[in-house]
């Protein structure tokens, strides 16, 4: 088999396979849509930093699912976010979203997983095929 075939086979299972990994992360996050609403109405209970792209996806379906967890998921591994322009998010907002316990948080950490290695895997099948298209076709 030459290169540009397995070049193109391996574009088109990456990406293929990333929208199966999407479908699937769906499912995850319809089954655990009632987890994810006692976080928020907590984390706005308590008047914790909230970022835009959260406040906005929450409204709108349940398919924008990376938007509405991302911010939480980065919050729990610690990453250092900004809230607004210049100000960073509050040490409570991290201090009450790592606290939370396993059975309420990690499968939102684990489902970010899966949307990073989805998003990987559309980038790089995208990629692929555009290498194929532009030396080999």
């Amino acid at each position: 088999m030459s290169w540009p075939c397995v070049l193109i086979y391996v574009s088109v299972i990456s990406f293929l396979s990333s929208i199966l990994l999407q479908v699937i992360a769906y499912v995850i996050f319809r089954k655990n849509a009632n987890k994810f609403e006692e976080i928020i109405g907590e984390f706005r209970s308590r008047k914790l930093d909230l970022d835009i792209s959260t406040n906005v996806s929450y409204f709108l379906s349940a398919s924008f699912h990376p938007l509405k967890i991302s911010y939480f998921a980065r919050l729990y591994k610690g990453v250092k976010l900004s809230h607004k322009s210049n100000k960073m998010v509050s040490k409570e907002s991290y201090e009450f979203i790592q606290s939370l316990p396993d059975s309420e948080i990690l499968w939102l950490v684990r489902l970010h997983n899966l949307n990073i290695v989805a998003g990987v895997m559309m980038i790089g099948g995208g990629i692929g095929f555009i290498i194929w298209r532009h030396f080999f076709n």
